[in-house]
């Protein structure tokens, strides 16, 4: 739906990055799928197949087991073949969760098929390490927003976005958003009548298995219970701030937010807990920083981050909104694709450095 997710129109970061010789890729997942079924979608994504999302869970959620088929664009990756890998977002979740799945497995999907029979996916046996250096984390609700307790777990705002699934799944759209698993896809000799009638007996209106109930405190903690940090790779989180005191004490947005972030940011802004309140227009910056029970240190934004095992803190971008961390904040001239640019390359730059650390040379 974005003419580029990474960079707009200021710096795509893609075709930029190719252009000086590195193999970039832009993972396609679920738009509002749980961060489990995003976590699949991933895996799935890089090393290629028809997605499994698990018998259990199938089960469990009441939507198909399988999904779309991706090509791969690494069929090889296994232990030993390492990737870096960075999240906007919910997209660090994602990350997170599925690294937790190639490392320690899916005890409910093994559990399952020895009861019933049939086969496990690969990503949920376990035992997968050493196949990524680096998680980096751009503006990720590591521990929730309020924003998500406060509005987007309500029944009218999950309503809504099913209906934009809903939408997204007729012949006349046909976009892949996150709902392909509870049957968001008009066939070809249904008449959207029918398809509309068979969507609203979808379990997926009463699910807690989407994005928003991921992103609320709770699903973030549950998350973060689940999860736990690798000694093999090398961790590094950015953070974005885009408010400012106001003259009652709460956090009120920046003259240059996002402007569809009023609502959120001035609900976060507001909230009862004062630790939480300054934010980027989504995401608090406590929030951001690191999952609330792992380790961390403060890194400076021009020195090198790569210890292991620990969260490494980039300072907070000040003035820099959830959007502007990846270049789509089109209303914000002060943050230039220049700027972004750099941004981007002293990421890579930390990446190359951790492959010279580990011993791998590139030609």
């Amino acid at each position: 739906m974005y003419p580029n997710y990474w960079g707009g129109t200021k710096y795509n970061v893609k075709q930029e990055l190719t252009k000086l010789g590195y193999r970039v890729h832009e993972a396609n997942v679920g738009a509002f799928s749980s961060n489990y079924d995003r976590a699949v979608e991933l895996y799935y994504y890089i090393k290629g197949g028809r997605v499994d999302y698990g018998a259990a869970h199938a089960a469990k959620y009441g939507h198909k087991r399988y999904g779309r088929t991706y090509e791969g664009i690494m069929p090889d990756w296994e232990p030993g073949k390492k990737i870096h890998l960075v999240g906007h977002s919910m997209g660090g979740q994602t990350i997170r969760l599925m690294e937790h799945f190639l490392r320690n497995g899916n005890q409910e999907e093994i559990d399952y098929q020895r009861q019933y029979g049939g086969t496990v996916s690969d990503l949920f046996k376990g035992g997968q390490d050493n196949m990524v250096s680096t998680i980096t984390t751009l503006g990720t609700p590591h521990n929730g927003t309020p924003a998500a307790d406060k509005l987007g777990s309500t029944k009218f705002i999950k309503d809504t976005i099913n209906r934009i699934g809903k939408i997204g799944g007729t012949n006349a759209l046909d976009l892949e958003l996150g709902f392909s698993q509870w049957g968001f896809k008009q066939q070809p000799n249904e008449s959207y009548a029918e398809y509309a009638k068979r969507i609203a007996n979808s379990k997926v209106w009463e699910t807690e298995d989407q994005a928003v109930n991921d992103l609320t405190t709770a699903g973030a903690e549950k998350l973060n219970q689940m999860t736990t940090l690798n000694p093999n790779i090398v961790y590094t989180s950015y953070t974005g701030a885009a408010t400012h005191t106001g003259p009652l004490g709460n956090e009120v947005p920046n003259i240059r937010q996002f402007p569809l972030f009023d609502l959120t940011s001035r609900v976060i802004g507001g909230d009862d807990n004062k630790n939480v309140r300054v934010n980027d227009g989504i995401v608090p910056v406590s929030s951001s920083l690191h999952p609330s029970d792992e380790a961390f240190k403060k890194v400076g934004m021009m020195n090198l981050a790569t210890d292991k095992g620990i969260w490494q803190v980039r300072p907070v971008q000040y003035d820099w909104d959830h959007l502007d961390l990846v270049g789509l904040d089109t209303t914000d001239y002060k943050r230039t694709g220049e700027e972004l640019g750099q941004f981007y390359m002293s990421m890579i730059n930390n990446m190359l450095k951790v492959e010279e650390l580990d011993g791998i040379t590139r030609k």
